[in-house]
């Protein structure tokens, strides 16, 4: 008595085997032998439970189960809106959804302008600038002294150079009023 599962696998429980099949291009699949005692995934039978089996509710194949019974949010609601306008203007030339880029909104000078500045650096600590502006002269005295003995600095670093009588002139103005 031959019979077929699921899979494909047909013979008695002694000789299973899985058909020659034809393959697109006309050629033929080989006839293979399936071990004995070997259940295919696609045969394995799920287990189920009486008492959900009762509560679950049987979709016959007349009726398509419904994937979801929760209702839309409203962004989704919104979505569907813009999916059934982009339909009906004839663009298909979009059917992705707009990337979360182009959904922020850019700040506007105007709100740039609005944002309150934290307390801590509109009164900073005199101690604290001057111990700053100290390790930006060593800085500037290192890139000088390489500049000296004739290594090559980038346009950034001599600019710092450059800026070094007003870093000073800041040093003495902070170190008098302290």
């Amino acid at each position: 008595m031959a019979t077929q599962s699921i899979a494909g696998i047909s013979g008695d429980a002694d000789a299973r085997v899985i058909p020659q099949t034809r393959r697109p291009d006309g050629t033929f699949r080989k006839e293979r032998k399936v071990r004995p005692g070997y259940t295919p995934p696609e045969d394995v039978v799920r287990y189920s439970n009486r008492v959900l089996d009762a509560v679950r509710p049987v979709a016959s194949p007349s009726q398509p189960t419904t994937t979801s019974t929760t209702p839309k949010s409203k962004t989704q609601k919104k979505n569907d809106k813009r999916k059934a306008k982009r339909k009906e203007d004839g663009d298909t030339t979009q059917d992705t959804e707009p990337s979360d880029q182009a959904q922020t909104p850019t700040p506007t000078p105007s709100t740039l302008e609005q944002v309150p500045e934290p307390e801590a650096s509109k009164a900073e600590d005199p101690e604290k600038k001057l111990r700053a502006l100290n390790k930006k002269l060593r800085q500037i005295e290192q890139l000088k002294e390489r500049y000296d003995r004739g290594e090559p600095l980038l346009p950034e670093q001599t600019d710092k150079i450059s800026k070094m009588d007003e870093l000073v002139a800041q040093i003495q103005e902070l170190s008098v009023s302290k």
